[in-house]
Order: structure tokens, then C-alpha cells, then sequence
């Protein structure tokens, strides 16, 4: 009886062993994962990083994703808090787009470097607009006046940056930039009439279209939105060979609307699970259908588009990079 009861004992464990030989258990199951948003709670980054994180979970089984705001200097804080995390797969976080322009200006802070992340993608691109007053009809209407008045958040900002960029691109110098324009503040200037125009996303600028008191006369992305095809994008009017670089950086910014990255050196394997479970979340016909009721746009942007741009920051011709730090005053 002994006997027979040792006999079982080693069939059992062999038993086990052999089973546990056949299944390794998958590296996220169990593990909490934080998803850093680099700014307060509330607005549309912070709406698309609770959005991924909750799909994401729904795609990596047993896992715990927990979404942490570390809002600061425009986006810095958190961005570095990204980029200095341990590289075991662990944190992963978005940010704003408008950082690349910051690593380009060499802000004060800036301790992340965007083409060495750990890239995830974007859930969707952004439509950048240059929207003009109606006493312009066109944009070669613009660019033969005297002087053009833009609102602007401010040195540094995104919508004052783009603006110098394409002057100069151009070789326009007729915009005379006004700083200080919070949020619905640069659209109330054009309607008043204290500015001529103000380049905005398309989402949070097409009010003024929509109300007759401004339209778009150049758009920045892959295509322009139903009813405005006859607009030019930025690609259709800049073509000379000695402004790609700084093209493919003002495509790109717009296309990685929303960036979602981790820190370098993210192991391959956890890196390609990560990957694997935003794509299938930015897929997820669930998340299309809260996006939509959110009236926010879902436009899945791979791993390799956001790589292509943040590598894009590097290329960016010496003279292109002195605008942008004269336009973050530091110069």
C-alpha cells in the first residue's frame, strides 16, 4: 500500500511537471501596468489615455491598467516621468505632440529624446487648419497682404510654432503673431476682428466655419474633410525638396495626434504584447462606438508611423531649427 501510494505521488508531480512545461504563464497576467497622462485630468488627452487604458486591459486578460496624471511644464514632467521609467513594460503613458517641437527648441527640463521611446502608436490622427477671416477668400490672398494677424497661446505653443514654420518655408515674412489667446479666446479675436485668422486642430476650430466667421484655406494631415476637398493641404503647397524634413515633421506631429509611448528598451517580446493589445483596443468596435458617442475621432496610427516621426525630429535642417527656438524664445 506504501509502495502503491510513492508510485502515485511521483506520477502526480511528473504530472505537474509535464504541465507546466506545456504553459508558461503570460508575462502581463496578474501585473499592474500604469499609464502616466501628462496632463490634468480632463480634455482630450486625458479622455484618449483613460479610453486605451480601459481596452488595453479588456486585451492583455488578468492584467490591471491604472491611469496616473503627472501634469507639468507643458507636458515635461510627465513625458520625463515616461521616459525615465524602468524599462520592464510596466509604464507606458501619452503626452502631447507638441513635445517634439519642445525637444527640437532644447527647452530647459527636456530629459526625454521622442526617437528612442517605446512605441505604441496613436488611437488617431489630428486635422490641423489655418483658418482665415472672410475678407481673405484664399490663401495666396494671405500670403500677397501686407501684414496678416494671427492669435496664439503664446511662445512655444503648437499654433504659434506652425505658423513661423510655414512662413518661413514660404519665404513669407507678413505674419505678425499676437500672443496670449487662451482656449475659445483666438476664435473669439478673428470674430471680433481683433485678428485676421488662427491655426487651430479641426476639431476645436471648425465652429468658426460653421458660423461664417472664419474658413479654412490650408489644412495640415492626410486629407481634408468632407466638403473641403478644394482646400489645399500643406503638401500640396510645399513642395521644394529643401523643406521635407521640416514637412514630414509637420505631417507627422499631426499624425501621431495622440502619442502613446514607453520608456527605451522595452524588451521585444513585452513590447510586441503592448502593440498587440493598443492595436486591438483602437480596433475594438466597443471603443469605436463610446468614441463616437464622445465625438472623438478613432483612426488606428501604427507603431512605424510613430516611429518614422519622432526619427523625423532628428533630420530637421539647422535654419529650421533656430525658427523654432526663436519661436520658444530662446534665442
Amino acid at each position: 500500500m506504501k509502495k502503491k501510494m510513492v508510485v502515485l505521488s511521483l506520477a502526480f508531480v511528473l504530472a505537474l511537471l509535464l504541465l507546466s512545461a506545456g504553459h508558461t504563464k503570460p508575462f502581463y497576467e496578474g501585473k499592474i501596468i500604469t499609464l502616466i497622462v501628462a496632463t490634468k485630468p480632463g480634455g482630450g488627452y486625458d479622455y484618449y489615455g483613460r479610453l486605451m487604458a480601459k481596452f488595453m486591459q479588456k486585451h492583455l486578460p488578468a492584467s490591471t491598467i491604472i491611469v496616473q496624471n503627472v501634469p507639468g511644464a507643458g507636458n515635461i514632467i510627465g513625458c520625463n516621468k515616461i521616459y525615465l521609467a524602468k524599462a520592464n513594460g510596466l509604464t507606458i503613458g501619452t503626452f502631447n505632440r507638441g513635445l517634439a517641437l519642445s525637444q527640437v527648441a532644447g527647452l530647459e527640463g527636456v530629459k526625454f529624446d521622442l526617437s528612442k521611446m517605446s512605441w505604441l502608436g496613436s488611437p488617431c490622427s489630428e486635422l490641423y487648419s489655418f483658418m482665415i477671416s472672410k475678407k481673405f477668400k484664399k490663401l495666396d490672398d494671405v500670403l500677397k497682404a501686407d501684414k496678416i494677424t494671427l492669435a496664439t497661446t503664446g511662445l512655444g505653443g503648437v499654433n504659434h510654432v506652425i505658423p513661423l514654420l510655414f512662413a518661413h518655408m514660404m519665404g513669407n515674412r507678413n505674419f505678425n503673431l499676437v500672443t496670449g489667446y487662451a482656449g475659445g479666446e483666438q476664435d473669439l479675436a478673428v470674430i471680433r476682428g481683433e485678428t485676421d485668422g488662427v491655426w487651430g486642430s479641426w476639431a476645436s476650430r471648425k465652429g468658426l466655419a460653421e458660423s461664417g466667421d472664419a474658413h479654412p484655406i490650408l489644412f495640415i494631415g492626410k486629407k481634408q474633410p468632407a466638403g473641403y476637398e478644394h482646400v489645399p493641404r500643406i503638401q500640396d503647397v510645399v513642395k521644394e525638396a529643401q523643406h521635407k524634413a521640416v514637412l514630414d515633421l509637420l505631417l507627422g506631429t499631426n499624425l501621431v495626434g495622440r502619442p502613446f509611448a514607453g520608456p527605451p528598451g522595452i524588451p521585444q517580446g513585452r513590447l510586441k504584447i503592448l502593440r498587440d493589445a493598443f492595436r486591438k483596443a483602437c480596433q475594438d468596435p466597443e471603443l469605436m462606438k463610446m468614441a463616437k458617442k464622445a465625438d472623438r475621432f478613432v483612426d488606428y496610427i501604427s507603431p512605424d508611423e510613430a516611429v518614422a516621426w519622432a526619427k523625423s525630429i532628428m533630420d530637421l535642417p539647422p535654419e529650421m531649427v533656430d525658427v523654432i527656438k526663436r519661436a520658444y524664445g530662446q534665442k
